[in-house]
């Protein structure tokens, strides 16, 4: 931020005394202009209703600097202060660094096809091999017993389909696509929600010492039934969750860096597996607590914020200086598209932000957009990154 403060005092030297460059004054108008909105209500507003504001905020802020050109430290104590607070959330946390040609009006983009966000659909696979379709209309689905039904107390048709195997401990799976979640609420009354491009897999019946749970690929936010005789156990790649009754999140996409679990209450301990169950390498978590479970470094331990870890539950995408990647990931998982990036340039860009996972991928893209850093092109069901 010194720098930043520094780069800030000089630019405004060089615009009050007339000698700055094109560039230089463009890049301290996207400063006053982004880093004076106001973040509290951003997030409801349409783009191009953010671009008006953006031009009403500079021509506000030129006249008070040419009002107090005596005044220059005060003036800059003001901005830095503003963008320190401000500019992180406004999409554009890259505002001290101005791209190296900008084009006017460059943030903004118009789509010429759209993409609607995800929905509500999942499979459930019986052990006999038979899939069911679950309905797109419903939220979620209830195994209880031999029955099945969605969670509205709809009963699921099951005519022609052979439903022995829920009256035993073979394994069932529930999966969601790209562009898909649903809820389940397992045998045990534990409670469980998918998130895009998930697999889970369980008995149809608890029977024995423990509840285990196989998450196969993706995220999942669990809300425990409490058995203090019969531990509940999700087992994900290289690790191991235990718990009694809490709330918490896993995830454990094959193409992230490593597995995330996230207490939102309760206890768990975090075991690594080596192809066996473990004693060594366990860590015990408390609310607000996340792990990272890595192929070469163990775990590690860290606070956090436990709600950001579900937003996609609750509908939103909340980005905490998160990099280009990892957001266009998420986009691609909840979208069902695939990027192309033909950036030949790849700088490290990060956004801090909230927004809402029920727009249009347009909507999205174009928030992102704003800080000038990247454009975005839909074509079809591809993203392509410039």
């Amino acid at each position: 931020m010194k720098n930043s403060k520094q780069q800030t005092e000089r630019l405004i030297d060089a615009y009050l005394s007339g000698e700055a460059t094109a560039e230089e004054r463009n890049q301290l108008e996207r400063l006053y202009a982004n880093a004076t909105l106001n973040a509290a209500y951003v997030d409801d507003l349409e783009v191009d209703q953010i671009h008006q504001l953006k031009k009403e905020s500079l021509l506000k802020v030129i006249t008070e600097i040419r009002k107090e050109k005596n005044k220059r430290f005060t003036i800059v104590k003001r901005i830095v202060a503003i963008a320190a607070a401000v500019a992180a959330i406004v999409f554009g946390v890259f505002l001290f660094k101005a791209p190296g040609k900008p084009e006017p009006g460059s943030g903004s983009a118009n789509y010429t096809n759209d993409i609607a966000p995800g929905k509500n659909t999942a499979t459930l696979t019986l052990a006999n091999g038979k899939t069911i379709l679950l309905s797109d209309v419903k939220t979620g689905v209830i195994v209880a017993g031999n029955s099945l039904k969605y969670n509205d107390n709809t009963v699921i048709s099951t005519e022609g389909r052979d439903l022995s195997s829920l009256r035993s401990a073979e394994m069932t799976s529930l999966s969601t696509p790209r562009g898909g979640m649903y809820q389940i609420t397992l045998p045990d009354g534990s409670r469980a929600w998918l998130n895009a491009d998930t697999k889970i897999s369980f008995p149809s019946q608890f029977i024995g010492k423990e509840r285990k749970i196989l998450l196969i690929n993706g995220e999942v936010y669990f809300e425990v039934a409490k058995n203090k005789g019969k531990p509940f156990i999700v087992v994900a790649d290289q690790q191991e969750v235990e718990v009694l009754g809490t709330h918490f999140n896993i995830s454990a996409y094959k193409d992230e860096t490593g597995l995330k679990t996230t207490l939102l209450e309760g206890s768990v301990k975090v075991t690594l597996l080596n192809g066996k169950r473990s004693n060594e390498g366990t860590a015990i978590l408390k609310p607000n607590q996340q792990s990272l479970v890595t192929e070469n470094s163990g775990i590690s331990v860290k606070e956090v914020d436990a709600n950001s870890a579900i937003d996609w539950k609750e509908g939103t995408f909340v980005f905490n200086k998160a990099s280009l990647e990892e957001i266009l990931r998420k986009v691609t998982r909840w979208y069902d598209v695939d990027i192309v990036d033909l950036r030949k340039q790849k700088d490290q860009i990060t956004f801090t932000g909230k927004m809402s996972r029920y727009d249009n991928i347009s909507k999205v893209l174009s928030k992102l957009a704003l800080t000038d850093e990247v454009k975005f092109k839909i074509d079809g069901r591809k993203i392509i990154v410039q």
